[in-house]
């Protein structure tokens, strides 16, 4: 891995001279010795070698250093495209994806002459004989593939660098105080799978790796709200992926992924038409493979054409989430409370926000105090109020989005639910960094359609745990390196 450099976790903050490392999901505590810490700052700027390799792997597997996808990979990588009626733009994808490999189109019961399309272009036809949807059409493609790398790109997508939204240019942000986070420039979109798989030659563990997914630029304010607000675009940070982990998924979009180990697994699951990705990236951690989000490379997704389309997406993600939940039950809570979080939402619920406010004041202070010195405790702090902030935007979502029957309900009858209603719902309006601001209308009509597919959702698989908060365990722990 000579060269490959890494950058720290968006939620680890690094202290004390570069010796204390803190955050991370699940959140811990890493002290580093001197010899470790100037081995960290060579994995940083790129320095990789035999000395830090047992640091390098320990820090990688635990979630709080990002290896960057600026390398691209030589090894041969097929290109899978499920396709039903993907229209004129679809040759144009082929040709593009042949620059990686031999492109299979899955054609999945098209109506629109795509298949004839598609071989024109170069690609490889074959019809997915299983169940309709892309599951099943992936999974087609995957048995077909001859190469142990397979990218799988969705038809609405562009591969080429296209288009490049202002931003998208930007360094990877840097929000940890003290020392300077390293930057990596983006590329343009027209290698990310390539740049994926070198992540996965470099990690034999890693079954699965996903680019950001843009959404293209374009006049109205569809195309802008679909900027600002896309589901498919996972922010600018990259990340572990699993439950429990900052980002629980990745779309199936756009990704890359080790043949062998979702054969392994039988592959997506073609029983679900939508969240098939959810639950197959679920599998796979739970059989110990690693499955990582690398936000420096991007890819490219058309925006929904109508507000129509909007609501009909929305709605059918809100409604795949009981059939998750049925699967592998507790991890799709809406809400997932420590008793530090709990304790503080419920005080405020009982006292109002200054009860709110001292519940965080002393749950803060409960998690400082396991510090054994007083940079560890100042750094557990910083977690522990950070995990606060977390928690509070996670409720805003949940009252605005999945449990926006009873808002509507409890702001019918009191006042006070209207006043914490709007609350909520201005915290689930701000920006997100190096994003503009969501659109009130189309913000309201996204919450709302996800809101009636997660509740008939629900209602239809008599799943109440995609509905119902979650009460999880707090985990973290302080450990030390002396190299």
């Amino acid at each position: 891995m000579s060269g490959r450099r890494f950058v720290l976790d968006d939620w680890v903050r690094r202290s004390d001279g570069g010796r204390l490392l803190a955050g991370g999901a699940p959140a811990r505590l890493v002290r580093l010795s001197d010899a470790g810490s100037r081995a960290l700052d060579g994995l940083l700027a790129g320095e990789s070698g035999s000395a830090s390799q047992r640091l390098q792997m320990r820090l990688r597997d635990a979630g709080l250093i990002h290896p960057l996808a600026e390398r691209p990979s030589a090894a041969p990588l097929t290109t899978v495209i499920p396709v039903r009626d993907g229209g004129e733009s679809l040759a144009a994808l082929v040709a593009a994806a042949r620059h990686w490999g031999e492109t299979i189109v899955v054609d999945d019961r098209s109506t629109d002459g795509s298949a004839e399309r598609a071989r024109a272009a170069g690609a490889r036809v074959i019809a997915n004989d299983g169940p309709p949807g892309p599951a099943a059409a992936r999974n087609a493609g995957l048995r077909a593939a001859a190469t142990e790398l397979v990218a799988f790109v969705d038809a609405d997508c562009s591969v080429g660098a296209g288009p490049v939204p202002p931003g998208s240019a930007v360094a990877i942000s840097s929000a940890m105080r003290g020392k300077a986070r390293p930057h990596s420039a983006r590329l343009p979109g027209s290698d990310w799978a390539p740049r994926l798989a070198g992540l996965l030659e470099d990690d034999p563990g890693l079954a699965l790796a996903a680019p950001r997914v843009r959404s293209e630029p374009g006049a109205g304010a569809i195309a802008r709200y679909e900027s600002a607000c896309s589901p498919l675009d996972l922010g600018a940070a990259p990340s572990l992926v699993g439950p429990g982990r900052r980002l629980a998924y990745v779309p199936s979009t756009a990704l890359v992924a080790r043949r062998a180990a979702l054969l392994e697994l039988g592959g997506f699951d073609e029983r679900l038409r939508f969240g098939e990705d959810v639950d197959l990236v679920w599998r796979l951690v739970a059989a110990g493979w690693r499955v990582r989000y690398a936000a420096e490379a991007e890819a490219f997704h058309r925006p929904r054409r109508s507000a129509a389309a909007l609501a009909r997406q929305r709605f059918e993600y809100g409604r795949s989430a009981a059939a998750l939940d049925r699967l592998h039950p507790g991890e799709v809570a809406p809400l997932r409370l420590d008793p530090y979080g709990a304790a503080t939402w419920a005080a405020g619920a009982a006292l109002g926000w200054r009860g709110a406010g001292a519940a965080a004041a002393l749950a803060i202070a409960a998690v400082a105090r396991r510090g054994s010195d007083t940079a560890s405790r100042r750094a557990l702090a910083g977690v522990a109020a950070r995990g606060q902030l977390q928690s509070g935007r996670h409720l805003a979502r949940a009252i605005v989005r999945d449990w926006l029957p009873l808002t509507a309900l409890a702001c019918a009858i009191s006042p006070r639910a209207r006043r914490v209603a709007a609350l909520a719902a201005a915290v689930d309006l701000a920006p997100r960094p190096a994003q503009a601001a969501p659109l009130p209308l189309l913000r309201a009509l996204d919450r709302a359609a996800y809101a009636a597919g997660l509740w008939a959702g629900a209602l239809r698989e008599r799943s109440p745990g995609a509905i119902m908060p979650r009460a999880v365990r707090t985990r973290g722990s302080e450990a030390s390196d002396e190299r």
